[in-house]
C-alpha cells in the first residue's frame, strides 16, 4: 500500500507535467462518457422492461394510454416522466434506484399479486415525489404557456386555467394518467378493523367512550337485548360519558345541541350541524334542557341538552385519536387522487355538507364511510373548537 501511495503522489521523472496533465483530460473524458453512456442505456425502454415486474404490469398499462400512442406520434417513455433531465437530479435518482433493484432480486413484487398488493405505497410514493419537484418532469413536455385551451374540451380548459392560476402542480389532477389506479382504500379499511378489534378488547371500566359507526341507542337495559331501532342512532365519531353497566348493557349520557325547531338531532357545538344523533319520538321526552342561546349571526335559537340512554358494549373505543387517523387516511384516499388534497381546516363545518355531498359520485365510499369522513372533516373544521375532539 505504502508503495501505491508513493507512486502517485512522488514527482515524476519520466513524463512531462504537459503529458500526464492530456492523459488526466482524456481520462476524464473517457470516464465522463462512460458514466453517461451508462446512465442513457438505464434510461432506455428496452432497460426499463427487462424486468419481468415492469414489462408484465405497469408496461403493459401504459401501453394502452395516450402517452404511448397518441395522433401526434409523440410518446413519453419510462424516462420521461420518471428520471430527472439535469444531470445532478438524474443522478440523485439513479442512486435511490437502487433501492428498488434490492426489492427486484428479493422478489417484493415478483408475481402480479405481490406487485397489486404494494401498488398503492409504490404509486403514494411517486406521487409525493412528483409533488415535492412540481410535476418537474411532467413540465419538460408541458406548459400552461404553450397551451391552447380553445382547442381543449370546455371544462378540461376551465380546469386547466383555474389550476394555473392558482399554482397547481400537475400530478394532482392527473394521478393514474399512465399507470391503473391503485385501490387506496386498503389502508383505511385495514385501520377499521383494527378499530372494530381494539373495541372488543377495551378496558370495561372506562368512564368514556367513542362510537367506531353508527350504533342504535336505546331507552332501558331491556331493550338493548331486544334489539331493534330503539331510541335512534348515534353517528360515528360521537363521544357519550359512561354511567354505569347492567348486565351487556352501558349506560351512556350524550351531551350536545340541538336547534329550536329540530327536536330529533342532536349536535355537537352550537351553529355547526355536526351529527351527534338521530333520535327516534319516544327519545325526544327524554332530553333533558340545560342552557339555551340565540346564535347572533343566524339568529337562531340554540339548546345545550343531555340525554341518557343505553347502549350495547361493542363498536366503542376510547381513544379518539385513533379515529382521527381513521378519518385522515379514508381523507387522503379519497380526495386526493383527482385534485390536490383540501386540509379539513379550509372550509367551515358547514361547508363540508355540501362539499362531501358533491363528491359522493366521485369518491367509492359507502353510506358509513361517508358519514364517518363527513364528521371528521367537520371536527376538524376552522370553526370547530379544538376541545369539541
Amino acid at each position: 500500500m505504502r508503495k501505491i501511495w508513493r507512486f502517485i503522489w512522488q514527482p515524476n521523472t519520466v513524463y512531462s507535467l504537459g503529458f500526464l496533465v492530456m492523459m488526466g483530460g482524456f481520462g476524464g473524458i473517457i470516464f465522463w462518457g462512460g458514466f453517461n453512456t451508462a446512465m442513457e442505456v438505464t434510461n432506455d425502454m428496452d432497460f426499463c422492461i427487462s424486468c419481468h415486474e415492469m414489462k408484465d404490469n405497469v408496461y403493459e398499462e401504459y401501453k394502452t394510454t395516450v402517452h404511448y400512442s397518441n395522433p401526434s406520434g409523440v410518446r413519453a417513455s419510462c424516462s420521461d416522466c420518471h428520471v430527472p433531465h439535469e444531470w445532478g437530479h438524474k443522478v440523485v435518482r439513479k442512486i435511490y434506484a437502487t433501492r428498488e433493484l434490492y426489492h427486484h432480486f428479493v422478489g417484493t413484487i415478483s408475481t402480479p399479486e405481490k406487485f397489486d398488493a404494494h401498488r398503492a405505497e409504490m404509486a403514494t410514493r411517486v406521487w409525493a415525489a412528483m409533488e415535492a419537484t412540481d410535476s418537474r418532469e411532467c413540465r419538460n413536455c408541458h406548459s400552461f404557456e404553450a397551451m391552447d385551451f380553445e382547442k381543449q374540451s370546455e371544462e378540461g380548459a376551465k380546469a386547466m386555467q383555474e389550476a394555473h392560476l392558482s399554482g397547481e402542480t400537475c400530478i394532482a389532477c392527473h394521478k393514474g394518467i399512465a399507470h391503473t389506479m391503485p385501490d387506496l382504500s386498503s389502508g383505511f379499511k385495514k385501520t377499521f378493523e383494527e378499530l372494530e378489534l381494539l373495541s372488543q378488547s377495551r378496558d370495561g371500566r372506562a368512564d368514556r367512550l367513542y362510537t367506531i359507526a353508527t350504533k342504535s341507542a336505546y331507552l332501558s337495559p331491556d331493550e338493548v337485548a331486544a334489539g331493534g331501532r330503539g331510541a335512534g342512532s348515534l353517528l360515528p365519531a360521537t363521544g357519550l360519558e359512561v354511567l354505569g353497566r347492567e348486565g351487556d348493557a352501558t349506560q351512556v349520557r350524550l351531551e350536545g345541541w340541538q336547534q329550536d325547531g329540530a327536536d330529533r338531532v342532536i349536535y355537537a357545538e352550537m351553529g355547526h350541524r355536526i351529527f351527534e344523533a338521530a333520535l327516534a319520538p319516544a327519545a325526544i321526552e327524554r332530553i333533558e334542557r340545560l342552557e339555551t342561546f340565540l346564535d347572533e349571526d343566524t339568529e337562531l335559537t340554540w339548546h345545550r341538552v343531555a340525554i341518557e340512554l343505553w347502549v350495547a358494549p361493542d363498536g366503542m373505543i376510547t381513544e379518539p385519536d385513533r379515529l382521527w387517523e381513521y378519518g385522515e387516511q379514508m381523507h387522503v384516499a379519497s380526495c386526493s387522487t383527482c385534485h390536490s388534497l383540501h386540509e379539513a381546516d379550509e372550509h367551515l363545518a358547514n361547508q363540508w355538507i355540501g362539499i362531501v355531498k358533491s363528491m359522493e359520485r366521485f369518491i367509492t365510499l359507502d353510506k358509513e364511510e361517508t358519514r364517518m369522513l363527513q364528521k371528521y372533516l367537520q371536527l376538524h373544521a376552522s370553526d370547530v373548537q379544538q376541545d369539541a375532539l
